[in-house]
């Protein structure tokens, strides 16, 4: 079975990820399942307990990749896209989309800054562009959002280690 290019990217980012989740907290254990797209994928994490039963917590990832080796990277968000976005945030609680951005390196946000660039209105086609100058962090529009918002250098992996910190 040839390996193609997403699935070389969708495997980079998940191994970083997973290296990360593991460092951070190690007590937990993490799998991986895939969605309804071969964009989706679903984390669950499990605190395992002595006596009873453990804590569980899952949420979705959305991968999006865009192979330019440089700045901006562009990508496209179908209404498909989106309800099924919406669909794992209605199902687990909180949904992460990530972005490879080419060789370059990746970003993350939330479902909630996402609204912030795309809103609850799903358009047939929609846009997210990403930039970043030497040196410096990454930098994020949407086709309904208003500014550039910066985003945190190391946001990705860092924003879901945070959530399951956080939360389990």
């Amino acid at each position: 079975m040839p390996i193609n290019v997403q699935t070389q990217m969708h495997g980079a980012a998940i191994l970083v990820l997973f290296e990360e989740l593991g460092k951070n907290i190690p007590e937990i254990n993490f799998s991986l399942k895939t969605g309804d797209s071969n964009s989706c994928y679903i984390i669950e994490a499990i605190r395992p307990s002595v006596l009873g039963k453990g804590k569980r917590l899952s949420c979705g990832l959305y991968i999006k990749t865009a192979s330019a080796r440089r700045s901006p990277w562009r990508y496209n968000y179908l209404k498909q896209h989106q309800d099924e976005i919406a669909h794992l945030k209605e199902l687990h609680g909180e949904v992460f989309n990530v972005y490879v951005n080419g060789e370059d390196g990746f970003a993350c946000v939330d479902f909630d800054f996402l609204k912030t660039l795309l809103d609850e209105v799903h358009e047939e086609q929609e846009w997210v562009a990403i930039s970043r100058k030497p040196r410096q962090a990454y930098r994020i529009s949407g086709n309904d959002g208003r500014d550039e918002s910066l985003l945190q250098k190391n946001n990705f992996p860092n924003l879901i280690v945070e959530y399951f910190k956080r939360n389990l």
